[in-house]
């Protein structure tokens, strides 16, 4: 796998530092573009206002190659952090998680990941790395990110954990230890790989971020109604849902025939909280 910076131009493309950083289109003030017709035209500029016309770059961006290829980019940059700190929060339930993601936003503690995972999900993530995961007795996390000086970060942390024992976290792990980091954020990087392990369908939707309980709840429910896995975990911090469904054993007919079913339930029940399919 690889990624471009033109391909995420034409994705407008975000991940899990979004909840700080924004996502791509938030960056990029010029592009120099290729028309289905050969036509060279460049859109945007170095200017931070420009009012004149239509914005084709705002409409390129995201399109994913439909209207025009990229071929270069004026891009903003800032400067890299000084320092980051990963937190691993325990909840004993994923709706007490997710409370706690309203509240480390309400009290502008400024993380730049926040990312929410549920106990029987990191189980796949452990089993396919072969590697465990701290807490093991919680039923849900919030791992999230703090970064900039170590003033900052010390003080965002003592917010962080005040945040944590008004929702009432059952811990508050900091990673000091980088190895010990690492190996939390590669069981959670490598969480769509576990279920894949499976086969899979995956389905990503964006949901509001008030209602991520709401639908992973749903989804839990659901599974056990269809007899169909499903496997939900993502961004807490933009309310971004990554959803798998799991193929099992069914053969190509009945496979085709009740994910259609499933799927229809599933986009339903997103639309009807207020979210949207994102990818």
């Amino acid at each position: 796998k690889k990624a471009t910076i033109g391909g995420n131009i034409s994705t407008n493309a975000g991940g899990m530092r979004a909840v700080k950083y924004g996502v791509t289109r938030d960056y990029v003030m010029g592009l120099e573009l290729v028309l289905a017709d050969g036509t060279v035209v460049m859109a945007g500029s170095k200017n931070r206002k420009d009012t004149s016309g239509l914005d084709l770059k705002e409409i390129v961006i995201g399109s994913e190659g439909t209207l025009a290829g990229i071929t270069k980019c004026i891009l903003k940059l800032i400067p890299k952090p000084e320092d980051s700190l990963s937190v691993l929060l325990s909840f004993d339930s994923l709706k007490a998680g997710i409370e706690s993601v309203r509240q480390i936003i309400q009290a502008n503690l400024n993380p730049t990941a926040m990312e929410f995972i549920e106990r029987k999900v990191i189980q796949l993530g452990e089993d396919y790395l072969k590697m465990s995961f701290p807490e093991p007795e919680a039923s849900a996390y919030v791992l999230t990110t703090l970064d900039g000086s170590r003033n900052e970060i010390n003080d965002h942390l003592e917010g962080l954990r005040k945040v944590a024992k008004e929702s009432g976290a059952l811990s508050v792990l900091p990673l000091e230890d980088k190895e010990e980091a690492a190996r939390v954020w590669k069981i959670r990087g490598m969480l769509v790989k576990g279920v894949e392990a499976h086969v899979t369908r995956k389905v990503v939707g964006a949901e509001l971020r008030i209602q991520i309980d709401a639908f992973v709840n749903f989804v839990n429910a659901f599974e056990k109604e269809c007899g169909m896995r499903m496997i939900s975990f993502g961004h807490a911090g933009d309310g971004n849902v990554h959803l798998c469904v799991i193929r099992g054993d069914r053969d190509d007919k009945t496979w085709e025939k009740e994910l259609d079913a499933n799927l229809t339930v599933l986009y339903d029940k997103a639309y009807a909280l207020g979210g949207l399919a994102s990818g």
